[in-house]
């Protein structure tokens, strides 16, 4: 398992929108600088729910794969 980009492997469940950061302006020059957003459709480092969406995407891995949680401490 690749845990150097485990926040960017699981998949976004809702619209997330991002300014694009400075220095991207060749996408689309008709706009103004940071006016352009995109959507995302991973999740992205520094973004406040990518913690949770990796665990959720873990979680049901690990459950299809015939694991299952402690009855004491269900993040094991």
């Amino acid at each position: 398992m690749d845990v150097v980009t485990a926040f960017l492997n699981p998949p976004v469940n809702h619209d997330i929108y991002m300014y694009l950061p400075e220095g991207i302006n060749w996408l689309d020059l008709s706009n103004p600088a940071g006016t352009t957003v995109c959507k995302l459709n991973k999740a992205l480092y520094g973004l406040k729910a990518a913690p949770r969406l990796w665990y959720r995407h873990i979680d049901k891995f690990l459950l299809s794969a015939a694991f299952w949680k402690s009855i004491n401490d269900p993040n094991l």
